[in-house]
């Protein structure tokens, strides 16, 4: 598909340079129980926070209807030394007046990463991985409880009989294990099993077969009998992660594409690969309201300007480049719990990006056309986990929440579509079964 004519990245970016200043926002608190890792200085009122954020979204009378979006068209700017990026790549430098290729095949109709750049993306975990974990699980003897390499103090790295390890999380209470065993089934309905580590459920039982020989770990771990605990492979060789170039900024603003493609044509493969991860990240973030990751690090900038070039939190790079989304459990449950303290941050973050994996709009899109988001996430966890049926409740306001979250996001999609579409008549649309088509 054909680049837009300069003429017209011209106009795009002189529009953008019209829209209104946005405004900064009162300093507001985690809660109680998810304190950030900076806290302010006692003695003096919070700074204000440092990430601007765009004017309201307008909604109809009736509630769904989505009247205006403020969506910005992020891709990347460049980035000195990105994560991921090999010793050897080099940024390529296009001329003044010559094609600009880099752009053509890294994006097409307009906010879709191409189907090239798609298939370079690490393939991480697959369908196949995720049912053998479950019946390893299943059917493991855990030999050894021990401390650190898990996360919180609560959880524990496991091993079982024939060697392999575990991190085995023990929630501080259930919601979050439901939080997390729901995150990840719903990353499995949107097609982003691949950056969610296989996940399986186990219930803590000390005289069963599973558990007797940690009797005394146990003890000391002080877990509560009967209670449910998730398990998933422990990932050796893992790295940190910094945020990309268009969230890394000190003051805190969203940087959206300026020019003509300029910053996108510079960047590296990998840097575009690592682009096409962070945007399903974004996403799903959304969608699960999770607070705990990059969202997290936009709130800490009030105090700590430097907090985006630092490794964010619940974040790796896994040996192969894949990007890993760890401690999925503030999702769904919990983050739902506390949606309208952190939606002033997670909300500008979705709307900073404005191109998408093709394969992740289509699941959104259909999601939001069957309007079942909650019978479907329940259906493919209960037919994987039919032991544990308690998790399988979700509220009805959050599973009323969950589907205004695809709903929201679908309409972001399908503005983001409208307004940046490489042809005027180049709408991405509901179709009755075919679910993504264009017109």
């Amino acid at each position: 598909m054909s680049g837009l004519p300069a003429a017209t990245w011209r106009l795009l970016a002189f529009h953008m340079r019209l829209l209104p200043p946005r405004t900064e926002l009162p300093a507001s608190w985690p809660p109680e129980d998810r304190l950030p890792r900076h806290p302010t200085q006692s003695g003096g009122p919070a700074p204000e926070p440092r990430f601007p954020l765009p004017p309201p979204l307008a909604w109809d009378a009736r509630g769904g209807s989505l009247k205006t979006f403020r969506a910005l068209l992020t891709l990347a700017a460049g980035a000195d030394n990105p994560p991921g990026r090999h010793p050897d790549d080099r940024r390529r430098h296009v001329p003044a007046g010559l094609p600009e290729p880099a752009e053509r095949t890294a994006v097409h109709g307009g906010v879709f990463w191409s189907r090239g750049l798609e298939e370079q993306v690490p393939r991480g975990f697959s369908e196949a991985q995720a049912a053998a974990w479950l019946e390893v699980v299943r059917g493991a003897r855990v030999v050894a409880l021990d401390r650190g390499g898990c996360g919180r103090s609560s959880n524990r790295l496991a091993r079982f009989a024939d060697g392999t390890r575990a991190c085995v999380r023990y929630g501080i209470n259930p919601e979050q294990i439901q939080g997390e065993a729901l995150s990840y089934y719903l990353a499995r309905l949107l097609g982003l099993q691949r950056h969610v580590p296989p996940l399986a459920l186990a219930r803590v039982e000390a005289r069963g077969a599973q558990w007797v020989q940690v009797q005394e770990e146990l003890r000391a771990a002080h877990w509560t009998e009967g209670s449910v605990v998730s398990l998933t492979r422990w990932l050796p060789n893992l790295t940190d992660v910094v945020v990309p170039e268009p969230w890394r900024s000190e003051d805190g603003r969203l940087r959206p594409l300026r020019d003509a493609g300029g910053e996108l044509t510079n960047l590296s493969q990998a840097e575009l690969v690592d682009l096409v991860q962070w945007t399903d990240l974004i996403l799903f973030d959304y969608l699960t309201a999770n607070f705990d990751r990059l969202v997290s690090n936009l709130f800490s900038l009030q105090w700590d300007p430097r907090v985006m070039h630092r490794a964010t939190s619940n974040l790796h790079r896994g040996p192969g480049g894949a990007l890993v989304f760890l401690d999925n459990e503030a999702g769904l449950v919990h983050g739902y719990r506390v949606a309208g303290m952190w939606d002033k941050y997670n909300e500008p973050l979705l709307q900073s990006v404005c191109v998408f994996r093709e394969r992740t709009a289509r699941r959104v899109l259909e999601l939001h056309r069957g309007q079942d988001a909650a019978a479907r996430l329940l259906r493919l966890y209960t037919r994987h986990e039919p032991r544990f049926p308690e998790l399988a409740e979700l509220a009805d306001p959050h599973a009323q929440l969950l589907q205004r979250r695809l709903d929201f996001l679908a309409k972001h999609i399908l503005h983001c579509k409208a307004k940046y579409g490489r042809r005027p008549g180049d709408l991405m649309v509901l179709r009755g079964r075919e679910g993504l088509g264009y017109e």
